[in-house]
This record gives structure tokens, C-alpha cells and sequence, in this order.
């Protein structure tokens, strides 16, 4: 993902407010991204998924 100081490396006249823009969104993503992970549920693998990986079913 793209930082501020990289767009302000190729825009060396970039405006402050789309620097602001690029903090603000890359802080949302970061936090929608722990968000989403925290949401997940923890997976346990079977007895037969640990030692038989080509078992188990892939759809």
C-alpha cells in the first residue's frame, strides 16, 4: 500500500489534504484489517486433516 512519503516522492508539490487522505485511509484499512481478523474464529485442524493433509477435501 502507498505511505504519503511515497506519493509525496513522486508529487514533490502534493497537496497537504491528500496527504492527510492517505493517512487517514491507510490507519482505516490497518484497522478494519485487525478488525476482520479478530472477527474470525480460531480453526483446529482434525486428526485427519493433521497427518493426512491430501485427504482432506478441497472444494
Amino acid at each position: 500500500m502507498r505511505t504519503a512519503a511515497d506519493h509525496l516522492r513522486k508529487h514533490p508539490a502534493a497537496r497537504p489534504s491528500t496527504l492527510a487522505f492517505i493517512e487517514r485511509r491507510n490507519a482505516v484499512v490497518e484497522q478494519l484489517k485487525r478488525e476482520t481478523e479478530a472477527a474470525r474464529p480460531p480453526t483446529r485442524k482434525t486428526m485427519i486433516e493433521r497427518f493426512m493433509p491430501w485427504f482432506v477435501r478441497r472444494a
